[in-house]
């Protein structure tokens, strides 16, 4: 079973290339958070496998949320992780290593794959001409690792010293940055409603036609603001906003 959350589509996109290599079934974290389903059965031998993406150095909140609430029916005999990153990945492995080890389950292997960057708030987006070449990248090194999670490679972990400093230093600020009170729409929102429906901490409700954050606190997964009417202060304006092609995928393919 493969276990994904996903703000712009990176990590689900590389969740879909895993299933469709290794045949495992995905489940989404943010449905499982939402409708609180955190056992899942396990038949013995089957191998598990974490995909997200790094935030901060460390794990998107609603997973860390999951990891502490979710427990197996049977043994799995190996656990992975992917993370995807934009920036840097710090030392979000051992994090995920830790949150495993809370709950009795060992981490036996971890990668990190590049990804185009997304974090609006903080800096421009990846270049459109430069989202190509990073993901064709990262493609080749999903499969890599599909051939070793198939042979069941197991790594050693050790964290540096620098990855380590970086991650403890960086994560407290995520927890300050992700308060939703700098959100807003410009006057080309259409009153839709597909932000509402995207976030997964239900942290926006439509209220007169019009999305009102109604949480102070998100993922601030980046879901949201794939929509150019959302606007968070003065950070974004003019940025352009990514989404992986899977989605404008989906979206052409609700069209017809």
């Amino acid at each position: 079973m493969i276990f994904y959350f996903t703000g712009t589509g990176n990590s689900y996109a590389a969740a879909l290339q895993l299933q469709l290599r290794l045949g495992d079934e995905i489940a989404n974290i943010t449905e499982c958070v939402q409708e609180k389903k955190y056992s899942f059965e396990i038949k013995n031998g089957e191998s598990v496998g974490i995909v997200c993406p790094v935030y901060y150095g460390g794990l998107p909140s609603i997973v860390v949320q999951f990891l502490s609430e979710m427990h197996f029916d049977g043994d799995p005999d190996y656990i992975y992780g992917v993370l995807t990153y934009g920036g840097t990945a710090a030392n979000a492995d051992g994090m995920l290593r830790k949150l495993l080890k809370q709950k009795g389950y060992d981490l036996s292997a971890c990668w990190k794959v590049k990804m185009p960057a997304n974090y609006a708030i903080l800096y421009e987006p990846t270049k459109e001409e430069a989202v190509g070449p990073i993901l064709e990248k990262a493609g080749d090194e999903l499969e890599e690792i599909i051939g070793k999670i198939g042979k069941r490679e197991n790594m050693t972990f050790s964290a540096s010293p620098v990855k380590s400093i970086m991650t403890s230093v960086m994560y407290p600020m995520y927890e300050k940055a992700r308060t939703t009170k700098g959100f807003y729409t410009d006057d080309q929102c259409i009153g839709c409603g597909v932000c509402a429906g995207r976030c997964p901490v239900k942290a926006i409700e439509m209220i007169d036609h019009k999305p009102v954050w109604v949480k102070d606190k998100c993922v601030f997964c980046m879901s949201c603001v794939r929509c150019g009417a959302i606007q968070y202060k003065n950070k974004m304006i003019g940025r352009r906003r990514y989404r992986h092609p899977v989605f404008e995928k989906k979206k052409k393919a609700a069209c017809h």
